[in-house]
């Protein structure tokens, strides 16, 4: 009997001793992220269920997302974003939600609101910088995707993709950040002794077949190159499940919300009002298939290109 008093005196400890920092955890004010269905159709339930599970134990507060109906009004992204908690420790905004978080702030001025820009800073004519007053004072946390240290990583990957082959790599993005994203590239490749051709293309009308290709980066154009299927390994800067995507597919660059939640906040936390967040590197498994085996290479495009859009 008094040994098995003391085993449950025991058990009630352990488990004391394990609630206890969960319910902190979860009586502390949330972070929010604003989403929407069009969002986690391409990046997936459960991999968003995952990655608030992740960011809240390194945050140690409950992450959350909050999601509404595609092309919903800013008035009722408002409602469900003051819904969502009366008190967030702060709240993320992707970009395309500006709008929103405009009007969160003059509402809860005492509230951070971070906006997550992507690639595409207000600099290079991202229209936000007009239409939110204090865009630029301070007034908002704005981070922007570290598009100089993907690119360099980008580079160092595509030379060691490349062997001994010293063939061309390929490269589609916008124009907006080609000369940038050109001159991290060239200091990846070089940081591996490899000086390869490489060529660059805003769009995959511009391209023409390449016989020596080494790699191919896509990133945030030339998705309709994933209907090819050549068997050249690719390096795709995208939000879609890596589950989902074709077996050419190599390496992947992730800058979405919940990739850059931990940073942000944390930026956001230490006053840093404006700075680059890098991108999560995933390594794809050779010989991967798709879960959904009813996926066309179109649809990869198709879904791509709806990324691009909700930038």
């Amino acid at each position: 009997m008094k040994l098995r008093r003391k085993s449950l005196a025991v058990a009630a400890g352990i488990v004391l001793a394990l609630g206890i920092p969960v319910l902190v955890l979860f009586s502390r004010s949330p972070v929010l992220i604003i989403t929407d269905f069009s969002f986690i159709s391409i990046y997936g339930e459960n991999r968003i269920r995952l990655e608030a599970l992740q960011s809240s134990l390194e945050l140690f507060r409950p992450v959350k997302p909050v999601v509404i109906a595609d092309e919903a009004g800013e008035d009722i992204l408002l409602f469900a974003v003051t819904q969502a908690s009366s008190r967030p420790y702060c709240v993320i905004f992707p970009l395309r939600f500006a709008g929103t978080a405009k009007l969160y702030r003059e509402q809860r001025p005492e509230t951070p609101v971070v906006l997550l820009e992507g690639r595409f800073p207000v600099d290079t004519g991202n229209p936000a910088a007009f239409s939110i007053p204090g865009y630029n004072s301070g007034d908002y946390y704005i981070y922007t995707t570290d598009i100089d240290a993907d690119f360099y990583l980008a580079g160092v990957a595509a030379a060691a993709l490349d062997g001994d082959k010293n063939g061309t790599v390929v490269v589609f993005c916008d124009y907006l950040i080609q000369r940038e994203a050109r001159e991290a590239l060239l200091r990846g490749l070089n940081a591996r002794n490899k000086y390869l051709e490489t060529h660059f293309f805003n769009s995959f009308s511009q391209y023409s077949a390449i016989s020596d290709l080494s790699c191919v980066i896509l990133a945030g154009s030339g998705a309709e190159y994933l209907e090819k299927s050549s068997e050249i390994p690719v390096i795709y800067f995208t939000w879609l499940d890596p589950s989902l995507l074709p077996n050419d597919v190599t390496l992947v660059f992730n800058d979405s919300p919940w990739v850059q939640a931990v940073p942000a906040v944390r930026m956001a936390a230490a006053g840093t009002t404006k700075g680059r967040i890098q991108s999560k590197m995933k390594n794809i498994p050779a010989g991967k298939t798709s879960k959904d085996y009813s996926l066309t290479p179109k649809d990869f495009r198709t879904k791509s290109l709806k990324r691009q859009q909700m930038i």
